[in-house]
């Protein structure tokens, strides 16, 4: 059974509509209403009499992330075995959700789908430039911190994940707001578990997004950073120690001992105008060299061996078989 779960805040001109589209795709959908000011819910009884819609109502907003998450306690108790997660804004193309469903049923390895929107040159020059910009920025920042190098759009929240992948995970840990997708990844990433992503267009009208862009890259980043030492402790000195684990943990000390080294010497000359013997100099560059060149032999080895992330095409148009096999594939070298 696929279920649809829709954290639902301040969407009270998409949500029925969102929640329409859905059920022609799914079997179940699962409203999570996070404690909205203008009750977008209201509209839903027509739905909720015919027994395939169910809303869970917060008492306290806690974002997109906790509402998420309660929606998706609801799709598991209910017994789902793929869960979709849909925003309420009316932004992801419910097209594509057969043909997510159907990747998974063919792909048993594949936990989780994920929309790409970057594909499309027209989303590209429909996106506002200060999203762009901000997703270009934290997709860097998620490669490092998921080890999903190949991805193209972790920032997307149009996903579609097996209820099994879900039950094997601490669901309650990851974040309560708009870092819930990115932490959802970083978990996937740390376990090394396979990802697709479907390429398809975001659908961008007047509706107002109420993540913050500098709330996020104030609060992104520490976050992140938290994620990338744990996946590099966990994957690279506790799960298997290997060529990687040598170069990174002899050339980041080493580097960092060298910028520190460097930076005191230079410091020491300027305040007493005393230029530092050749000897000195040599020592700190020797150092730096050497460091930069393990730590850049660690991220090599990294990306190299890093999960691949499995590239789907699919036009929404085409009618879903499951003999047929039909989803362009090919995996991200």
């Amino acid at each position: 059974m696929t279920i649809a779960v829709i954290p639902a805040y301040r969407a009270s001109e998409t949500l029925e509509g969102v929640v329409a589209e859905c059920l022609g795709v799914v079997d179940h959908v699962v409203v999570v209403d996070d404690a909205c000011p203008e009750n977008c819910t209201a509209n839903l009884t027509r739905f909720v009499d015919s027994a395939k819609v169910t809303v869970v109502r917060r008492s306290q907003n806690g974002g997109v992330g906790a509402a998420t998450k309660d929606g998706i306690a609801e799709a598991l108790r209910r017994g789902a075995d793929v869960i979709v997660k849909v925003d309420a804004d009316g932004q992801m193309d419910t097209r594509y959700v057969p043909h997510m469903i159907e990747f998974l049923a063919s792909q048993p390895e594949v936990d989780v789908v994920k929309g790409n929107r970057f594909a499309d040159a027209a989303t590209l020059q429909k996106m506002p430039v200060a999203r762009l910009i901000g997703n270009a920025g934290l997709t860097f920042l998620v490669k490092f911190s998921s080890g999903y190098w190949t991805i193209v759009d972790p920032t997307n929240g149009f996903f579609a994940i097996r209820a099994s992948a879900l039950r094997k995970m601490n669901v309650k840990a990851l974040a309560d707001r708009y870092f819930f997708e990115i932490d959802l990844l970083c978990a996937l990433g740390l376990a090394r578990r396979a990802i697709a992503e479907l390429e398809m267009p975001a659908i961008y009208g007047n509706e107002k997004s109420s993540l913050s862009i500098s709330r996020a890259l104030l609060g992104f980043p520490g976050r992140l950073l938290v994620r990338f030492l744990k996946r590099i402790i966990v994957n690279y000195l506790i799960v298997e120690i290997n060529v990687g684990s040598i170069c990174g943990f002899l050339g980041i000390p080493l580097l960092i001992a060298a910028l520190v080294f460097g930076c005191h010497e230079w410091l020491v000359s300027y305040a007493t105008g005393q230029p530092r013997a050749t000897g000195t100099i040599i020592l700190a560059l020797l150092m730096f060299m050497l460091g930069f060149q393990l730590s850049l032999q660690a991220l090599l080895y990294d990306v190299q061996f890093s999960t691949r992330t499995v590239k789907v095409r699919r036009d929404p148009a085409e009618r879903v078989d499951a003999n047929a096999g039909s989803a362009e594939v090919f995996f991200a070298s």
